[in-house]
């Protein structure tokens, strides 16, 4: 969910601020800032999270499968709010459906 709450919200005020002139190529609605910024956001946020449920003892990780995991679901989540499927599936269902996945797979919780 952090993906969605802070990535997705920082994504939205980066690309409206810096994302005006260079767009991705396969989505005119997006810019490359705003996808940059979801996956630094995300990626930073879930590795805050994932420390803090480590603290309290709810799974042990080693900082590489904390960072791996981190990053691969800051970059799936990032990827599927890029995508022009907006007109289908809404990516605050999406992203976080695809976060949850990559998130079990990536942890094997």
């Amino acid at each position: 969910m952090s993906t969605v709450c802070v990535g997705d919200g920082l994504a939205d005020l980066v690309g409206r601020r810096f994302g005006r002139e260079i767009k991705l190529p396969y989505n005119k609605d997006k810019s490359v800032a705003g996808s940059a910024a979801m996956f630094f956001f995300g990626s930073i946020s879930c590795m805050l999270f994932l420390a803090l449920f480590q603290c309290l003892n709810y799974f042990s990780l080693t900082t590489p499968q904390l960072i791996i995991s981190s990053v691969g679901v800051a970059f799936g989540a990032a990827l599927v709010e890029s995508l022009p499927i907006t007109k289908f599936v809404d990516d605050n269902i999406s992203v976080p459906i695809v976060s949850l996945i990559l998130g079990k797979v990536l942890l094997h919780l």
